[in-house]
């Protein structure tokens, strides 16, 4: 069937649907290939055209614990009526199926099946979030969508795959933080210059955000981020509220923070604990090394708020692609930075020369 068949077929579902295959564990191209077959045959992606994958890529580990195997990485595109969690809990399965034992997070395994993108939806719950909220600093993810799906479009912020992987390649890898507390940011690059060595460029301090008692604002008396429900005598709704202060959104953001001037000399990576000038999204000077790959968006969690509102990560109106950093934990969040970063360099070597690795 040809390409412009198959958009033709796929345009008519309600959604376009991403997967991800990943495995570095047993006989990977055995594995990858029995899910994708499986996926092949499931009403949920047989219709519309069916199941088209990419190359097979050969990747590095990234991140975890060392000594792992290469990963086996590869996309698959189908138009589906069904719903991202439907999709999801076929993906499940198929783990489970096959062997996959969650462990640590960055570990080895026998098979992982993800949702990057389904259709226009923006939202998530528990075990889910879509689009996925950190494929965007991911070329094992994006370098093999070019190859079925290069025209799909982020709901968010409405770039398509093929200038999203583009722009990851352009420049240098890179992330502005946003969100969270001054303080947060701050933490997070000192640590990542004095333990990593990674070039950071730090903030200048802002004033925190004051409440107003009656016709004059005064400071906060507790820093709402850095308290958790039990201290201040929350209910399950009070935490989400409190929360949610945290991770609010801020669409002035671009003018909101200033810093250290962003200095680097070749493909030097960096950090910036605030979000420098960005030029126009049809400039060239896009692809600037002074200029950020990602906007980190920092995020705190609780149970109740373990993936947070859309509108929280992805506010109306902001076009830069983001990425989502949760901070409950720094040691956590720095090693994610680290892993983010040599995720945008990530080299790919493909072992198959076309997508017909299963049938």
């Amino acid at each position: 069937m040809s390409s412009n068949a198959e958009s033709a077929n796929e345009s008519r579902a309600k959604s376009q649907c991403l997967i991800s295959f990943g495995s570095n564990l047993g006989d990977r191209a055995d594995l990858i290939a029995e899910a994708a077959g499986r996926i092949a045959i499931s009403p949920l992606a047989s219709g519309y055209g069916g199941l088209r994958t990419s190359r097979l890529f050969e990747t590095p580990p990234i991140g975890g614990p060392g000594g792992q195997d290469p990963f086996l990485n590869a996309i698959g595109a189908f138009g589906t009526d069904a719903t991202a969690r439907d999709v999801l809990a076929l993906l499940q399965d198929l783990e489970n199926e096959l062997g996959r034992q969650r462990r640590r997070r960055w570990d080895a395994r026998s098979i992982d099946l993800d949702v990057v993108l389904h259709g226009e939806l923006v939202g998530g719950g528990t075990g889910l979030i879509v689009p996925h909220p950190r494929y965007t600093a991911r070329q094992f993810v994006l370098q093999p969508a070019c190859d079925v799906a290069p025209h799909y479009r982020d709901p968010r912020f409405g770039w398509t795959l093929e200038r999203l992987a583009k722009h990851l390649s352009a420049g240098v890898p890179s992330l502005a933080l946003t969100g969270g507390d001054f303080q947060t940011r701050q933490r997070l690059i000192q640590r990542l210059s004095a333990e990593h060595g990674i070039t950071t460029f730090a903030a200048k301090q802002i004033s925190e955000p004051m409440d107003v008692v009656g016709n004059a604002p005064a400071p906060s008396p507790l820093p709402v981020h850095e308290s958790t429900p039990a201290r201040l005598g929350l209910d399950q709704a009070g935490a989400a509220e409190n929360e949610a202060k945290y991770n609010k959104p801020r669409t002035d953001e671009p003018q909101n923070f200033d810093g250290e001037p962003i200095a680097v000399t070749g493909v030097t990576p960096w950090v910036a604990a605030y979000i420098p000038p960005l030029p126009p999204l049809e400039s060239e000077a896009t692809d600037a090394a002074t200029v950020p790959r990602l906007v980190a968006r920092l995020q705190r969690t609780t149970p109740q708020t373990r993936w947070p509102a859309p509108h929280q990560m992805w506010p109306t109106g902001w076009r830069w692609p983001e990425y989502r950093l949760e901070v409950d934990d720094l040691d956590w969040a720095v090693k994610e930075i680290l892993s983010a970063l040599e995720s945008m360099r990530c080299p790919l070597a493909a072992v198959t020369n076309d997508g017909q690795w299963w049938r």
